[in-house]
C-alpha cells in the first residue's frame, strides 16, 4: 500500500519509473531483481516469480523480456522505467495474467498479446489491485477484467488494441480508472458490463473506429467525471443502466450521438456535460424515464441537440444551452407524459426549437428562452404548457402576428404560451 501511494504521488504523463533505492527503501518483503547481476538477480521474470513468496518485490531493469506473465502470488512487480521495461507475449496468450488479489504492477510497456478471444495485454482476475504507470499497447485487447473487484488502474496509457476494447471489464464491481490516455481502438475505449459501483475520472478518450469511447450496460451507481471522449460512434453509451452520474464529460466529434441511453436506462444524472459537433445527436434517448440532465451544453450537432423517443418519461432537462443544432433544439416523440424542460437557452436552431410529436400526456416548457430558431415549438399530436418563456420579443411568440419565435400545432395538438415573458430570463 505505502508503494502504491508513492507512485501514484509521483506520477507525470512521462511516465517515469522507480529507482532501486526506491523500490528497497518502501517493499514491506525480500527484493528480487531481473535483467540485473548480483544476489537475487534473475535473467527472467518468471523466474523470480517462481521463487517470490508474498509480499516480496520484484524490481525488474529496463530491457525487453519475451515472456506471458502468470501472477499468482500477492507480490510487486516494478519496471525500471515504462518506456524501456518492455513485456512482450509475442503474439501468444495474455502478456500479463493476474490471478492473486494484492497484485501492484507498474512501470512497464505491455504488448504483442495473443488475438483469440479476451487475450489481453493485461488480464485482471484479482481483487484489491494496483496498477499505475504502465504503457499497454498493441494487444488484443488492452485491459481485460472479469470477476475483478475493488482494483485501480491509474496513470496509464493503453492504446491501438486491434481486435477488441482497450479496457473492458465484465461481472466487476467497486473499480477505478483515473488519469488514463486511451487512444486507438477497434471497439470501445472503456465498457463495463454488469457492473456497479465503478468510477472513471479524469480520461482522454480518442478514435475508437468501431465502438463507443465509454460504454456500460447493464450497470449501476458508476460514475464518469472530467473526462473527454473524441472521435467514436458515440462518445458514452449506456444501455439498462440506472442511477449512475455524469460529471463535467466533453463528447465530441462522434460519428453517430454524443450520448446514447436505450432501454431502458433510468434516474441517472448528466451535469455540466458538453456534448458537440456530433454527426447525429448530443443526446439520444428511447425507453429511458427519470434521468435529470442538468447545466450540460448540446450545441453543433448535425441533427438535434436532444431526441427523445419511445416512451422516454418524467426526465428533466434544466439549465442546459441547446443551441445551433442543424435540426431540432430538442426532440420528443411518443412520450407518455412528466417531461420537464425548463430554465434553458434554446437558441437558433436550424429547423424547431422544440418539436413534440405524438406524446399522450403535457410536456412541461416553462422559464426558458426561445428564439432565434427556425420556428420556436411545434406540438403534432401532443399538449405543451410552455407559459412563461421568453421568445426574443416582449410581445410574445409570432402566433400574434409578431416578430417573436413561433408556437403553432396540429392533429389536435395543443400549444400553451400566455403568459410568455417580456425580457430574457436569468438563473
Amino acid at each position: 500500500m505505502i508503494l502504491f501511494v508513492v507512485l501514484i504521488v509521483g506520477f507525470s504523463m512521462s511516465y517515469s519509473g522507480l529507482n532501486v533505492q526506491q523500490v528497497k527503501a518502501l517493499s514491506l518483503g525480500d527484493v528480487l531483481y531481473v535483467g540485473g547481476s548480483g544476489p537475487n538477480n534473475y535473467t527472467t521474470i518468471n523466474a523470480a516469480l517462481n521463487v517470490a513468496d508474498d509480499g516480496d518485490t520484484i524490481y525488474v531493469y529496463s530491457g525487453t523480456y519475451y515472456e506471458n506473465i502468470v501472477i499468482t502470488k500477492k507480490i510487486s512487480l516494478i519496471g525500471e522505467n515504462p518506456k524501456t521495461t518492455i513485456i512482450d507475449g509475442r503474439n501468444m496468450g495474455n502478456v500479463v495474467h493476474i490471478l492473486s488479489d494484492n497484485v501492484i504492477i507498474s512501470g512497464f510497456t505491455l504488448t504483442n498479446s495473443g488475438w483469440e478471444d479476451n487475450e489481453a495485454g493485461l488480464m485482471i482476475n484479482g481483487d484489491y489491485c494496483k496498477i499505475s504507470n504502465c504503457l499497454i499497447v498493441n494487444n488484443n485487447r488492452g485491459i481485460y477484467g472479469e470477476y475483478a473487484n475493488h482494483n485501480i488502474i491509474t496513470n496509464c496509457s493503453v492504446s491501438d488494441s486491434k481486435g477488441l476494447s482497450n479496457i473492458a471489464f465484465y461481472y466487476s464491481d467497486y473499480n477505478h480508472f483515473k488519469n488514463l490516455d486511451v487512444k486507438r481502438s477497434k471497439l470501445s475505449g472503456i465498457y463495463f458490463s454488469y457492473g456497479d459501483y465503478n468510477s472513471i475520472k479524469r480520461c482522454n478518450i480518442a478514435d475508437c473506429y468501431e465502438g463507443y469511447g465509454i460504454g456500460m450496460d447493464c450497470c449501476s451507481h458508476c460514475s464518469v467525471s472530467n473526462c473527454t471522449a473524441k472521435r467514436a460512434i458515440n462518445g458514452i453509451k449506456i444501455f439498462d443502466a440506472d442511477n449512475n452520474i455524469f460529471y463535467n464529460n466533453t463528447l465530441v466529434e462522434s460519428k453517430g450521438s454524443g450520448i446514447v441511453m436505450y432501454p431502458t436506462s433510468n434516474n441517472n444524472v448528466f451535469i455540466m456535460c458538453k456534448s458537440t459537433r456530433n454527426g447525429y445527436n448530443g443526446i439520444w434517448m428511447r425507453k429511458s424515464s427519470g434521468n435529470t440532465i442538468e447545466n450540460c451544453q448540446f450545441e453543433n450537432n448535425s441533427i438535434c441537440g436532444i431526441y427523445m423517443e419511445l416512451y422516454s418519461n418524467e426526465n428533466t432537462i434544466q439549465k442546459c444551452e441547446i443551441c445551433n443544432n442543424e435540426g431540432c433544439g430538442i426532440y420528443i416523440e411518443q412520450s407518455s407524459g412528466g417531461n420537464t424542460i425548463k430554465m434553458c437557452n434554446i437558441k437558433n436552431n436550424a429547423q424547431i426549437g422544440v418539436y413534440l410529436k405524438k406524446c399522450t400526456d403535457v410536456v412541461y416548457l416553462n422559464y426558458n428562452n426561445i428564439y432565434g430558431n427556425g420556428w420556436g415549438v411545434w406540438a403534432n399530436g401532443s399538449i405543451c404548457d410552455a407559459r412563461y418563456n421568453y421568445w426574443g420579443c416582449f410581445l410574445g411568440p409570432l402566433t400574434f402576428g409578431l416578430i417573436g419565435d413561433g408556437v403553432g400545432w396540429n392533429e389536435k395538438g395543443k400549444v400553451m404560451f400566455f403568459p410568455w415573458k417580456i425580457a430574457e430570463i436569468e438563473w
